[in-house]
Parts: structure tokens; C-alpha cells; sequence
């Protein structure tokens, strides 16, 4: 027979028959964290009860304590603010070329494209 089995059907050592099966658990410290801040807790806004994760618990805390004029928890709120927003809006601003990356820049497109040029001059098949 051959294959991951043996003469009697069972796997060899090192092969399962689940391939597809459940990922491992992370572990780790980022994970552990993660997980925590992930988990599910019962807290009472406005007279009714909701399921909030502990991440938005803790962010409507800084948020409300920095709003109420505690200066540490504003600057923490705006820091993460700022970063949260960075992550949205991607890439950062490009910068202005200079005249020497400009001249760098031309020869390597110059060159890349006199490559490509005999490529395809000396491809019997183009």
C-alpha cells in the first residue's frame, strides 16, 4: 500500500489523515494579550445591559476619563487616536525627490528599459 499508511492501515509516524485540521493555538505573550482583549464581558450603558469586548470597555474608559480632564488619559486617548487613524489611512505621504534621486532614478529606467529592449531582440520566439 502506499501512501501515509502502512500493510495494516495505520498512519506512519509524522502523518495524520486530518491535513485540513484546526490550526494550532498561538501562544505567546501577543496572543495571550489578544485574547484577553478580545473576550466578552456584561456591562450596564444608560440602564441596559450589553455584551462589549474588554478592548472597547477599556477605550470608552480612557475616552471618558481624558474627556472629564484627566490630562494623562487625553494624551493616551489622542495617542491612540493618532495611531489608529495612521493605520487607516495606509501609506505615508511621498516625499519630494530630490534632483539626485531624480538623475538615479532616470538611468535605472534608461538601463531597465535597454534591458528589456535586448530581451526581446535576442528572444528567438518574440
Amino acid at each position: 500500500m502506499t501512501g501515509p499508511r502502512d500493510r495494516t492501515g495505520r498512519f506512519q509516524p509524522g502523518h495524520t489523515g486530518n491535513t485540513n485540521s484546526r490550526p494550532k493555538k498561538q501562544n505567546g505573550v501577543d496572543a495571550a494579550v489578544t485574547r484577553a482583549l478580545q473576550e466578552k464581558i456584561t456591562v450596564t450603558e444608560q440602564g441596559r445591559r450589553k455584551r462589549k469586548s474588554k478592548l472597547e470597555v477599556t477605550a470608552a474608559q480612557i475616552a471618558n476619563k481624558g474627556a472629564g480632564g484627566d490630562l494623562r488619559a487625553a494624551k493616551m486617548a489622542l495617542d491612540l487616536a493618532s495611531k489608529a487613524e495612521g493605520n487607516l489611512q495606509g501609506a505615508p505621504a511621498e516625499l519630494p525627490l530630490t534632483e539626485n534621486d531624480r538623475a538615479i532614478a532616470e538611468r535605472f529606467i534608461a538601463r531597465l528599459g535597454l534591458t528589456q529592449f535586448t530581451e526581446t531582440t535576442n528572444d528567438p520566439d518574440a
